[in-house]
């Protein structure tokens, strides 16, 4: 009866790691959904599938390749599984901790023969490590999580990983006390204690189940930003603009932390794009959204405004400080060029700049950093204006 209900567990756990191995792969190689990560997921579900198997063959022998090579199978699928939870949210890979930390444990598990009658040392060991790695995946997790979610929704998605973790330990804890206690906590005579089989099936379906969840979060979000970028440049397009001006003037009009808007043009793109191509011309227009971004804070928020149009939010930032930004993105613009088929195209920048007034709304405040870059233009263009209010002009010369 027991070997039946071993028989059916083993079926059952390669069916489900088998679909799910296909099916990771299948978002790498097929839809091509976040591939590094998947393809990690697959090789993750397919050497915890291989380790079971292994797991099924044990005997009272000493034997390496069901014993050692078996857990140390296994460990690595959990690694796999957070190298690909850190591809998944990109973060940086902890190759060396976990090959480091699965190294110590091989060799201690090395200290012994492996076997049944070391099965109590083996199993906490490979308990205790499958528990770090767990552990460390669901706090990857959780870091990566709150870029778009509270704390709480975000440990909240990747607690599995957690109960998972404590689960381990709780069995490296339960046989240290009660080493008698082995058949009914762990794999060590081929599978046949019915809450060791279910548990194994359990995790893989959880854990399956937490990294389905975070891919789809990962991908909603990524929609969600690429509806909000400027395909070309990668900065902010004139949709997330808006929001964002909003919630900055919010900030001014409750605690009065004045912000200044900029608007720049490239001068002469037309004429660029001409003689040039309009290749040569996208390829300005993302050279200057690098330098932007290299001149500026990380508060900073610059959109793509129009064809050759950039508009640059500055949070805390008042009217001199405006120019003064103004003045070093102009000093860094006219130093850059680019080399198109052996021709070097310099550019440089028409810029407007206004603050937030009491008195003017956020569609006042954009007219007349539009207008104030309109006024450099007249002035020659490569110059920086401001303008503030409808009736008067201020000038300031480029530096």
């Amino acid at each position: 009866m027991e070997d039946n209900q071993s028989i059916i567990f083993v079926q059952f756990f390669f069916l489900i790691g088998a679909s799910c191995t296909i099916a990771w792969a299948l978002y790498a190689g097929v839809f091509r959904i976040a591939p590094k990560a998947s393809w990690r997921f697959a090789f993750a579900n397919l050497l915890t599938v291989i380790g079971i198997l292994l797991y099924t063959q044990r005997t009272t022998e000493v034997n390496y390749l069901y014993w050692f090579v078996a857990d140390m199978t296994i460990l690595l699928g959990f690694a796999f599984a957070r190298w690909g939870c850190q591809y998944l949210f990109k973060q940086p890979a902890s190759y060396l901790f976990d090959l480091v930390a699965l190294a110590t444990c091989g060799l201690l598990m090395l200290m012994v023969p492996p076997s049944l009658g070391y099965a109590v040392y083996l199993v906490i060991l490979m308990s205790i490590t499958a528990a770090v790695l767990l552990s460390l995946m669901g706090l990857d997790n959780v870091r990566a999580a709150r870029k778009h979610l509270s704390i709480y929704y975000a440990t909240l998605i990747n607690a599995p990983f957690f109960l998972m973790a404590s689960l381990f330990l709780i069995r490296a804890l339960a046989l240290f006390i009660y080493p008698e206690k082995l058949a009914n906590l762990s794999a060590a005579d081929k599978l046949n204690s019915p809450l060791v089989m279910w548990s194994y099936i359990i995790l893989l379906l959880v854990s399956n189940l937490v990294l389905y969840g975070n891919a789809l979060t990962r991908l909603v979000f990524k929609v969600a930003s690429l509806a909000n970028k400027d395909q070309l440049t990668g900065l902010w397009n004139r949709h997330a603009l808006l929001k964002k001006l909003e919630e900055v003037d919010a900030l001014w009009q409750r605690n009065g932390l004045a912000y200044s808007i900029l608007v720049l043009d490239l001068d002469h793109f037309k004429q660029i794009n001409d003689t040039y191509g309009h290749l040569a011309g996208d390829l300005i227009i993302k050279n200057t959204a690098k330098v932007l971004q290299q001149s500026l804070r990380k508060i900073d928020f610059i959109c793509r405004y129009g064809g050759e149009e950039f508009l640059i939010i500055l949070p805390l930032t008042a009217d001199n400080d405006a120019l003064v930004v103004a003045q070093k993105i102009q000093t860094k613009i006219n130093n850059s060029s680019i080399l198109w088929q052996k021709n070097t195209v310099s550019v440089s920048l028409s810029i407007g700049y206004v603050t937030s007034k009491p008195h003017l709304s956020v569609e006042q405040l954009l007219q007349l950093a539009d207008d104030a870059m309109y006024i450099a233009k007249n002035n020659g263009r490569n110059t920086i204006s401001t303008k503030q209010s409808a009736s008067s002009d201020n000038v300031e010369p480029s530096q």
